[in-house]
């Protein structure tokens, strides 16, 4: 127990050593990367043939991450208030807005194949018993997203058949994709400097494929059932960093300020923005199970 009390005290007092500039970068890149997703899911609305505003939608995001991270079942509940809360401003219907948010989620899909690709030259480096453990939280990322795949399959009642209509592929073209494939790039690209001005706030600097690396781990460690992903985001990052050579009080530091900003932040001020443009009806939204229809014009995925 003494040497866990000494551990967390070493960490507090490092933790009060970042360099402040650092901190304030990361949490500007954060802010970027929401209005980068707004952008992003907006171009893809307008596709559709729905209309909002840019603000709005980076507002609906922020809302849309508060909820999935304070509703412990799934990240299903953050979609649908995200979802919700684009539809109070603008013209859009829930067909579209849902639609375009899968769209979305699915430009993504490049730029995380990129990082993996990163990451493992990052893992290959490492001695043969992290490797070993990198092999293992490979496996577990596979049946944990196996498992995710196959739930959601089942409660799908949407049937393979009509699936050009239903993603509206006539309407999003490849121009679209394209552009919005290049806004994931650049939010991934702030992932890994959010995470490198983090680790700058306190001398510790590692290569780009390192960091890439720690973005996965982040990335992994919100897939695995949990609130928010705290508990498993935050013992990967360390163990991670650990894994590159840091101490463990730096490390703990380091993940500390980059997750009261992903975290804390997003939680926090997502919550006031649902707080005032939805309150209790997008808290019922969140709650309700995948698959609940949303009137006549939700969309049957």
């Amino acid at each position: 127990m003494s040497t866990i009390w000494a551990i967390v005290v070493s960490s507090v007092h490092r933790l009060a050593s970042a360099r402040p500039e650092y901190v304030v970068a990361a949490f500007a890149l954060y802010v970027v990367s929401l209005f980068v997703v707004g952008v992003r899911w907006r171009g893809f609305i307008r596709s559709l043939g729905g209309d909002v505003g840019i603000w709005r939608a980076t507002l609906a995001t922020l809302g849309g991450i508060a909820i999935g991270n304070l509703v412990p079942s799934s990240r299903v509940g953050g979609e649908a208030c995200r979802i919700a809360l684009v539809r109070q401003a603008g013209s859009v219907t829930w067909k579209q807005a849902t639609i375009a948010a899968i769209w979305d989620r699915l430009s993504e899909v490049p730029a995380i194949v990129v990082l993996a690709v990163m990451a493992v030259l990052a893992v290959r480096d490492l001695g043969s018993q992290w490797r070993t453990l990198a092999a293992l939280a490979a496996v577990a990322v596979v049946l944990v997203g196996g498992a995710l795949a196959i739930r959601g399959l089942r409660r799908s009642n949407a049937a393979l058949a009509g699936w050009r209509e239903r993603l509206a592929l006539d309407q999003v073209n490849l121009r679209v994709f394209a552009g919005a494939v290049g806004l994931s790039t650049l939010m991934w690209l702030q992932d890994v400097l959010r995470m490198t001005c983090a680790a700058q706030a306190f001398g510790v600097s590692l290569s780009p494929t390192k960091f890439a690396a720690l973005s996965i781990v982040g990335m992994v460690g919100g897939l695995v059932p949990s609130i928010a992903g705290l508990g498993p985001i935050e013992g990967g990052l360390v163990a991670g960093l650990l894994a590159f050579g840091v101490d463990v009080p730096t490390a703990a530091a380091i993940t500390a300020v980059e997750r009261l900003i992903s975290y804390g932040f997003s939680t926090s001020a997502g919550a006031v923005v649902v707080a005032l443009l939805g309150g209790r009806s997008l808290w019922h939204i969140a709650r309700r199970r995948p698959g609940a229809s949303e009137g006549n014009d939700a969309v049957g995925l």
